[in-house]
C-alpha cells in the first residue's frame, strides 16, 4: 500500500527508545527483533491535518483527533500556525470503522497535540472531561514565517466535554504561571497529558522552541505531576493546594504514559535534528518519589530507535511509535520484557507516526489507532491516521 511520505522530521514523532537496567544494549531499531503476532490494518482515513494526537472518550465510542496545524512551508523553520489547529471528533464503528462527526469539533487552536480522558471526576470537570495541550512552541503565521513575540506565547491545557465540545476550564502554562516559578520559565512545547488512577495529572513539555522567541525563555523541559486536588484551582487562576511537582529532563522529553498494572509513569525523549540526546533516546519509569525529590531515575531502555506516542493496554504492554527507522514502525515493549517491533498486515507505511491511543474491545483484543504527523506537508486536510486491530492474545503470544 503506497502512502505519503514524511517530507521533514516531526517534532512530536523523533523518539528513541531504550535499554532496561540489566539487559544489554540495542544500538538501534534495525536490531529489535520483531513481535510475534501481527498487527491487523483494518482502516486508513485520510483527511485530517497535520495529526498529531488520538484519543478515545470513556465510553470508547468517539475518537478524538487533534490537527496540529504546521504551516507546509519546507523553505521555512518548523512551526505551528497561531490559531490554526482543531480537534476532530469522529464515531467509533464496529471492526474499526470511523464516521466523522465534526472536522472542527473545537477549533482556533495552536499546536494542540496530545489529550487525555479524566478519569476521576472534581468539582469543576466531570468524570469523563478530555484535556488536551494548546499553545505550543515553536509557533507561526501561515506563510511559515516564525513568531518571536514572547507575549504570543501561551501555553496552556484546556479542558472540554466530549459531548458538545463546550470548553470547561483551562489551566495556563506561561510565563506568569505557578509552573515558570517552580521550573524558572513557562512550558515550550506541551506535548503529551495522562491521568494515573487516582486522577493526578501528569504533563510532558518537551522543552522544544523556547529559544524561538527574542529574548529566549529558558529550556525547562520535563515532566509534571499536578495533584487532582488542585486541578480545579489551577484551572480557576487560584492558589494550588498542593504545589506541581517538576522532574527536569534535558534530553527533549516526549511521550507520557501511566502504567495499569504498576501505576508508574513511563516518559520518552525526542531527539529533533540537529539537537543532541545524550540516551539516543531513553524511556524512564517515574514513581512517586522521583516527583517528590525532583530527580529523574536511570532510564530504563536506552539507544533503540526514534519514537512519539506511548501508550498501554489494559494488561501493560507498552505500545509507541517510532520515526526513525527504514521504514517507520510501531514498537511493543511487553510487561517486564524487552522491546520489539510490530509487523503489520497489510504491510503498510506509516507516514509520521505520533501520539497512539488503544480501545479494548468486548472480546479482549484492541483497536490501536496511529495519527500520522506528517511535517511541513504542503497540502493540508488529506494526513492520514491508521487503525490497526491487535488479536486478545496480544500480550501473552
Amino acid at each position: 500500500m503506497k502512502r505519503k511520505t514524511l517530507t521533514v522530521f516531526s517534532i512530536m514523532a523523533v523518539l528513541f527508545l531504550a535499554t532496561f537496567l540489566g539487559y544489554s544494549a540495542v544500538s538501534n531499531g534495525a536490531e529489535i527483533p520483531t513481535y510475534p503476532i501481527k498487527g491487523k490494518v483494518v482502516n486508513v482515513l485520510g483527511i485530517f491535518d497535520n495529526p498529531e494526537g488520538a484519543l478515545f472518550s470513556m465510553d470508547g465510542q468517539y475518537l478524538f483527533i487533534s490537527n496540529s496545524a504546521l504551516h507546509g512551508h519546507p523553505d521555512k523553520p518548523f512551526g505551528w500556525v497561531e490559531g490554526g489547529g482543531s480537534i476532530s471528533k469522529l464515531e467509533v464503528g464496529p471492526g474499526g470503522s470511523l464516521k466523522l462527526i465534526d472536522r472542527h469539533f473545537i477549533k482556533d487552536l495552536t499546536g494542540p497535540l496530545g489529550m487525555a480522558v479524566m478519569n476521576v471526576g472534581t468539582n469543576k470537570f466531570p468524570r469523563g472531561t478530555i484535556f488536551a495541550t494548546a499553545g505550543s512552541a515553536p509557533m507561526a503565521l501561515p506563510d511559515g514565517t516564525p513568531i518571536t513575540e514572547p507575549e504570543r506565547h501561551k501555553p496552556k491545557i484546556i479542558a472540554f466535554d466530549p459531548g458538545s465540545g463546550n470548553i470547561l476550564g483551562k489551566i495556563c502554562l506561561g510565563a506568569t504561571s505557578i509552573f515558570a516559578k517552580v521550573s524558572g520559565g513557562p512550558l515550550s512545547l506541551v506535548n503529551a497529558l495522562a491521568f494515573d488512577k487516582a486522577g493526578n495529572l501528569y504533563i510532558v513539555d518537551t522543552g522544544f522552541g523556547h529559544d524561538t522567541y527574542k529574548p529566549a525563555f529558558r529550556y525547562v523541559g520535563g515532566t509534571w505531576k499536578i495533584p487532582v486536588e488542585s486541578i480545579d484551582a489551577l484551572a480557576e487562576g487560584k492558589p494550588a493546594p498542593s504545589r506541581p511537582q517538576f522532574v527536569p529532563n534535558p534530553s527533549w522529553p516526549d511521550g507520557v504514559e501511566v502504567s495499569p498494572i504498576t501505576g508508574e509513569v513511563w516518559i520518552n525523549t525526542v531527539m529533533p535534528p540537529p539537537l543532541e540526546d545524550p540516551y539516543k533516546g531513553g524511556m524512564w519509569a517515574l514513581r512517586a518519589a522521583d516527583f517528590e525529590k525532583g530527580v529523574q531515575p536511570p532510564p530504563l531502555f536506552t539507544g533503540l530507535g526514534r519514537l512519539d506516542g506511548l501508550d498501554f493496554t489494559v494488561r501493560g504492554t507498552c505500545i509507541q511509535t517510532e520515526i526513525g527507522g527504514t521504514p517507520n514502525s510501531v514498537v511493543v515493549v511487553p510487561l517486564g520484557g524487552r522491546p520489539h517491533k510490530l509487523a503489520l498486515e497489510p504491510d503498510v507505511e506509516l507516514a509520521g507516526p505520533a501520539d497512539v491511543d488503544i480501545k479494548t474491545l468486548a472480546d479482549g483484543s484492541y483497536l490501536l489507532v496511529v495519527p500520522e504527523l506528517t511535517a511541513l506537508d504542503p497540502t493540508p486536510w488529506d494526513d492520514e491516521i491508521t487503525v490497526i486491530w491487535l488479536p486478545a492474545n496480544f500480550d501473552s503470544p
